[in-house]
């Protein structure tokens, strides 16, 4: 289980992808074959009006690749009317009917080339703005999720978080852990609320640094739940030791101050979200414990789950 990482990603400039997206050579290459073709189609078959085929190409080639293949195709085109109607194919002498045709044709070929290039230059610019709106979305919509999912204060994940994240933990071994802020009504009552936040900020970094954020929770005010897969009791209370250890302190009104923290904890392997209840509700009964022992200590172990009562 992960967090999902909300970092942007700079966005190629590209329209399409650019495994989707032809490069200009392919382009080209694809728009030369094509007029080739139609050159040859009304060359040989004698087509008394060959531009009305040609025309069909250059639109083609213009709607699928804008500029570059409009460009090309109107070349050809331009280049084929000069030889089709000029005295014995010379490119250079024309009749004056034919030089009227010439022009003509040259009109049409730059105003059908200019108009469906620009038509596929405002799609690509319109698909262009739909993509960027999309990603966009993707990204607020994604941080907007994660957002509900982590608490405010501290940092980490929340409840509704840790409701999302059971089916995770399924068919795992586990250490489920419960911690309090020692005390906290006292240090927000005699040190101000903005100190009390601190408090819980720090604790909260301090647990994700120790674990991983994806593994901590804030549980409810002062409570932090701690669910930690794939690892054996030992290596867990070598961590928590490090927490205790660790400890946030201030000083205010001239008073140093190291908040307390009741710890408990429960070991074991579970197979079903029934059984990770059972551990919450086990681990918080060893973290009361512990306040009731003398506080700002662990009380914690394994466990056996069939002689656990099942949690309402």
């Amino acid at each position: 289980m992960e967090t999902t990482n909300m970092s942007n990603n700079k966005r190629d400039n590209h329209f399409l992808p650019l495994h989707m997206e032809p490069r200009l050579w392919e382009k080209l290459l694809f728009t030369g074959l094509a007029m080739a073709a139609l050159l040859f189609f009304v060359y040989y078959l004698h087509v008394p009006n060959p531009n009305m085929v040609l025309i069909a190409g250059l639109v083609i080639c213009s709607a699928l690749f804008g500029y570059a293949g409009g460009v090309l195709a109107s070349v050809i085109m331009f280049l084929y009317t000069l030889y089709f109607f000029s005295t014995d194919n010379s490119f250079l002498s024309f009749t004056d009917e034919n030089m009227r045709k010439v022009y003509v044709s040259i009109f049409g070929i730059l105003v059908d080339m200019f108009f469906v290039c620009e038509l596929k230059r405002r799609e690509l610019y319109a698909f262009r703005e739909i993509q960027t709106l999309t990603e966009k979305l993707r990204v607020e919509n994604r941080r907007l999720q994660e957002s509900s999912l982590t608490d405010g204060l501290t940092g980490i994940r929340n409840r509704l978080a840790l409701r999302q994240d059971y089916p995770t933990y399924r068919d795992m071994e586990l250490t489920v852990m419960m911690m309090d802020v020692d005390d906290f009504k006292s240090i927000n009552d005699r040190f101000g609320h903005d100190q009390g936040d601190d408090v819980l900020w720090r604790t909260g970094a301090l647990l994700a640094e120790r674990f991983g954020r994806e593994h901590c929770y804030r549980y409810g005010g002062d409570e932090f739940l701690v669910i930690y897969p794939n690892t054996d009791e030992a290596a867990f209370l070598e961590k928590l030791r490090g927490v205790m250890e660790s400890k946030p302190v201030f000083t205010a009104n001239g008073e140093r101050v190291t908040p307390g923290y009741s710890v408990g904890y429960v070991h074991g392997r579970i197979e079903t979200d029934s059984d990770l209840r059972m551990m919450l509700r086990m681990a918080d009964d060893r973290m009361y414990a512990s306040k009731r022992s003398g506080k700002d200590r662990i009380i914690g172990g394994g466990m056996n789950l069939s002689s656990a009562e099942p949690t309402p």
